[in-house]
């Protein structure tokens, strides 16, 4: 099951082999795979995409990386979902844009109240608080609309760790803002 509200949802999986035996033998299954456009892997760290023809403006891509774990026998692989780095980018920039706002609107808000004028920026702040509520919403829905893509990906991942002879148990979802 998704964990519910979170923006990029992330989970944990336990690894028994050290990060130095799991890393190689995880890159070493991701060359194997070979196209590179959908298998990406940089050390400890590694991407999974979509085909083209699959993408759609809230399609995903997995991001994971090796941590190490509880004994030196043991690391953690975390992933991460999230939207393309350009929509991803301009999803921030909305969040930045609209922190901002707030912050200006209620100090001139408060300004106003202070000299003994109606504070009309507070209709500011609660305007750009329903712009905050719709965009998260809007991500909700994203991901409910994309979630048949994040199966495919951790599918994916799955495969590559099976064929690594990597298999993990998953420790717990987490989720992040």
């Amino acid at each position: 099951m998704k964990p519910q509200w979170a923006i990029q949802p992330t989970f944990r999986l336990d690894i028994s082999a050290a990060k130095d035996v799991a890393i190689p033998r995880f890159q070493s299954a991701m060359e194997r795979r070979g196209d590179e456009q959908l298998y990406m892997s940089h050390g400890e760290y590694a991407e999974f995409h979509l085909e083209p023809e699959m993408h759609r403006l809230w399609s995903p891509h997995l991001l994971v990386y090796f941590a190490d774990g509880s004994s030196d026998d043991r690391c953690s692989l975390i992933g991460r979902f999230a939207p393309r780095p350009n929509l991803w980018t301009l999803i921030w920039i909305f969040y930045l844009a609209f922190f901002c706002s707030i912050f200006f609107a209620g100090i001139f808000a408060g300004s106003q109240w202070l000299v003994g004028e109606f504070p009309w920026g507070l209709a500011i702040v609660a305007a750009t608080l329903v712009l905050y509520a719709g965009l998260f919403i809007a991500s909700q829905i994203g991901q409910s609309l994309c979630s048949d893509q994040m199966d495919l990906l951790r599918g994916r991942l799955e495969n590559v760790l099976s064929d690594a002879g990597l298999v993990g148990t998953e420790r717990g979802r987490e989720t992040s803002p």
